[in-house]
């Protein structure tokens, strides 16, 4: 419980002093791994009829991170973005701080807390704040030995700061669940939904939503660390979402 505390009073302390959600393809997951170093690239690139203005909006990131306790790995970020017929732009350098908030396995759930500051890349640009829960359940099924899944959902809730700001509340959801056959090969199933503004009567407006297949691996080398891979593909859901996105993940652990 101390533990709990200090992690939401730093949670709390962050966003008193730093939001339009970015659509991340990307779950985080509440479980911290102390002392292991991390390098991770998120990607993802839209498909959608030429002229429709979905069509190639890409997303590129680089991070690095480190367990510095048990239970808090911030992690340093730099996103790259480019709109449909545009060329990519640097989005402004990020601090992400994940909480893990209780031992793994202690509870029905393990819980965990995310908490983001992002630095706008230019004058123009609003500095943002992006916080929320993170969740994940371990589950065997009773019936069938080794058959294991694992379920883990993000809500996350971004507020503008500072000049340029826009005051609406945008929220992220993402949700995976996938069966884990063996640490290579972990197929599963994804869905990410955006909403503009909850806050709004017009909640749905403009919403996006997207599901799609995903697997999952992990490689491990032993005293030359682990590498770890999503790979998915998203169909949109509905109009105001592109028809499909191709999104990856790629991440090098190393304990020191």
């Amino acid at each position: 419980m101390p533990r709990i505390g200090l992690s939401l009073a730093l949670a709390t302390a962050l966003a008193a002093g730093i939001g339009v959600a970015r659509a991340d393809f990307e779950i985080r997951y509440p479980i911290v791994d102390y002392r292991e170093f991390e390098f991770e690239h998120n990607g993802s690139t839209s498909l959608d009829r030429t002229n429709s203005g979905k069509n190639n909006n890409q997303s590129y990131t680089f991070e690095v991170g480190y367990g510095v306790t048990p239970w808090w790995e911030p992690e340093l970020e730099a996103p790259f973005n480019a709109a449909p017929g545009q060329n990519n732009q640097f989005g402004g350098f990020t601090l992400e701080n994940t909480f893990q908030l209780a031992e793994q396995g202690r509870y029905w759930l393990d819980p965990g807390f995310f908490a983001e500051y992002q630095h706008a890349a230019s004058r123009a640009g609003a500095d943002q704040f992006t916080f929320g829960p993170l969740v994940q359940k371990e589950w065997n099924n009773p019936f069938r030995s080794g058959l294991n899944t694992l379920h883990t959902l993000n809500v996350l809730l971004t507020k503008q700061v500072g000049r340029n700001r826009n005051d609406a509340t945008p929220v992220a959801i993402a949700w995976q669940s996938r069966v884990r056959l063996n640490d290579y090969f972990q197929p599963g199933v994804e869905y990410y939904g955006a909403f503009n503004n909850i806050v709004s009567r017009t909640i749905m407006s403009d919403s996006t939503h997207r599901v799609g297949p995903v697997i999952v691996g992990i490689y491990n080398m032993y005293r030359y660390g682990k590498v770890k891979y999503e790979a998915g593909y998203l169909f949109g859901l509905n109009h105001t979402t592109e028809r499909g996105t191709v999104r990856w993940r790629f991440e090098y652990e190393k304990p020191f």
